[in-house]
């Protein structure tokens, strides 16, 4: 989908499908990794306590962190609206799209109270211990694995800017991968954190780009009326 593409009935058909199926499968994801948390946390924290000429792949990560945080985010989409006129009106769908995806899992991490990777027995301890129950009786970010907030941030912007400038696509993909990356190797979240959340991005991410594309759909209706009345 263009910018100057309405879709028909087929694309709608087709990106429906996509928007659910696609979530299914990282939900599905998510669940088998469980069974590789605790040993990827562990190589992971190794990883990153011995980098040595891995170091510049590291600070690569680093700085790909941006596109998944509250503030990276907003200058992304304030440098889309400023450089595209034609994002002026469309401006909340990206927001939403992005910020939505980011709400749900912090919301979601009130919910559901598992131990971070840092905060974990990675040696002796098994991943359901990583569980501790329900709803945060406390304000602790160690306890606040579940889903991955930056993930989901990042993949609700990247599916929204890839439906919008599709010549990008694996831009933001690879931006969005780099997030997810970052929050493993640096023993903020487990793997089956960054496809949960990854799911949650996509989801809120296409159903923004689904009411854009009918928001544009009834306006393009409008104008069609308009010739002939």
């Amino acid at each position: 989908m263009t910018l100057e593409h309405v879709p028909n009935s087929a694309d709608s058909e087709r990106h429906g499908l996509a928007r659910i199926a696609v979530p299914l499968v990282l939900f599905v994801i998510a669940i088998g990794c469980l069974t590789i948390d605790i040993p990827t946390a562990r190589l992971a924290h190794w990883c990153f306590e011995h980098q040595g000429y891995a170091k510049p792949i590291f600070e690569c990560l680093d700085r790909a962190e941006a596109f998944g945080h509250a503030f990276g985010a907003l200058l992304v989409i304030t440098t889309v609206v400023l450089l595209d006129p034609r994002m002026r009106y469309r401006w909340g769908w990206i927001a939403g799209g992005t910020f939505g995806a980011g709400l749900l899992a912090n919301a979601i991490k009130l919910v559901v109270v598992r131990t971070r990777p840092r905060a974990s027995d990675l040696i002796d301890g098994s991943v359901w211990q990583t569980f501790q129950g329900w709803i945060q009786r406390e304000s602790s970010s160690g306890k606040q694995s579940f889903p991955s907030g930056h993930t989901a941030t990042a993949v609700g912007l990247a599916v929204v800017l890839a439906g919008l400038y599709p010549r990008g696509k694996w831009l933001f993909a690879t931006m969005a991968t780099l997030v997810g990356l970052h929050r493993i190797f640096h023993s903020a979240h487990f793997p089956s954190d960054v496809f949960a959340a990854a799911g949650i991005g996509w989801l809120i991410g296409s159903c923004c780009l689904y009411g854009d594309s009918r928001r544009l759909n009834r306006a393009d209706s409008s104008d069609q009326l308009s010739v002939w009345t």
